[in-house]
Order: C-alpha cells, then structure tokens, then sequence
C-alpha cells in the first residue's frame, strides 16, 4: 500500500486582512453594546444627535471607528499585495504605537491589545520584505 502524505498550505492571514477583521468586530461588539445609545440616535434622526459628551457620543465614537479600521486594513492589503514596503512599515508603526498607547490608557475593556499585534506583524512582515519583491515607483 502506498502511504503518501499530502499537505495542504493554508495562506496565513495577512496584518491588512486582520486590520479589516477588527473593523468588522469593532462594528459588531458596538452595535451589541451600544444598542440603546443607537436607537436613541436614530430615534432622534442622527442629524445634530450626538452631544459633546455622554452614551450617545461614546457610541457614535466607537461605531465611526469601524468604517476607519475596515479601510485602513483594507489599504494595507493593497500595500502587501504590490510589496510596498514603506507603507507596511509606517502602518506597522502606527498601529502598534497607537494600540499601546491605548492597551496603557484601557488596560481592563478594550481590543487596543490587537490592534498592537497587527501592528507588529505589519512590522515583522515589512522586515521580511513584504511578502513580494519592492516595487518601489519611480520619482
């Protein structure tokens, strides 16, 4: 009997698909723990809604934030995929520099602690080359 074994390479899920993972969640777990704050928006029809400070303005805050983090790993996609190297690094950076900061300010509720991950795996992997040959443009 022939005993071959087969392994099968599963793509590893890149810093941009995980940025844009988050995004989704942060809408998810916003909509769940906001709910009342956000009907009240609605109820209110959202326009001049939303005071400086309060429920409905820590809603508004967490919900807008979604969007924001979908596009940013969503670009940083676009930056693996053509093996910008540059802008992985500075995404890296940035990332791991803002969920550090708020892992520090939020230590006990907060999903600031992966938003530091993606980052330093944004970094390892831009220290790695990106993932594809640097295409850098001409200037």
């Amino acid at each position: 009997m022939d005993e071959r074994r087969y392994v099968v390479a599963l793509p590893r899920r890149s810093p941009g698909w995980w940025l844009q993972f988050l995004g989704v969640a942060h809408a998810a777990v916003g909509a769940v723990v906001y709910r009342a704050a956000i009907g009240d928006i609605a109820r209110d029809k959202v326009i001049n809604s939303v005071p400086d400070h309060g429920d409905k303005a820590t809603a508004f805050w967490f919900i807008v934030t979604a969007p924001t983090l979908w596009l940013g790993g969503r670009l940083l996609r676009s930056a693996e995929s053509t093996g910008d190297v540059d802008a992985q690094r500075v995404a890296g950076i940035v990332l791991t520099a803002t969920g550090a900061v708020g892992s520090a300010a939020m230590p006990s509720v907060s999903g600031f602690w992966a938003v530091a991950a993606v980052g330093i795996s944004a970094l390892r992997r831009a220290g790695a080359g990106g993932g594809r040959p640097s295409r850098r443009p001409s200037r």
